[in-house]
């Protein structure tokens, strides 16, 4: 676990160390990570690419690319740069302060669809938006900056 240091110029933040063992590819920066809890796989530091049914095993948000079999940094609380959005069909917008959570489509992708009073059924899970930001069809796949709450 990498705690930052206390400062004035920068937001404070816990980074835990993780492997990614999902065999379907990278965990790329700023995707949702899980552990992976299974009996013969659970040791702690193996991870996935995190899905709407893994809210309990939630590690983090990537802080770099991590390729299979590799180790990287996720961050488990506090200011992630980048966040990776699901890509939707339609139009909508996230505005600062949204709760987002873990999606049920796209592996490592979060959504705004959960309301403030539905926090509990992520397990107190998730990451809450630090900007505005609408989908549109030149920019179907947008990132922004988060507050994660993992721990």
């Amino acid at each position: 676990m990498n705690i930052q240091h206390l400062n004035r110029t920068d937001a404070e933040r816990v980074q835990v160390s993780v492997r990614n063992v999902d065999g379907s590819g990278s965990i790329t920066t700023g995707m949702a990570a899980a552990f992976v809890v299974t009996a013969a796989s659970g040791d702690g530091i193996g991870t996935v690419r995190a899905t709407a049914t893994m809210g309990r095993q939630f590690a983090g948000i990537a802080a770099a690319d991590i390729a299979i079999n590799a180790y990287g940094l996720v961050v488990a609380c506090g200011y992630a740069a980048s966040v990776y959005l699901s890509q939707s069909v339609g139009s909508w917008t996230i505005t600062a302060g949204d709760t987002l959570r873990l999606n049920a489509t796209e592996a490592g992708a979060l959504t705004s669809v959960i309301t403030p009073e539905a926090v509990s059924t992520q397990l107190y899970k998730y990451v809450i938006a630090l900007g505005t930001l609408a989908d549109t069809i030149s920019n179907p796949r947008p990132y922004l900056s988060g507050l994660v709450r993992a721990l």
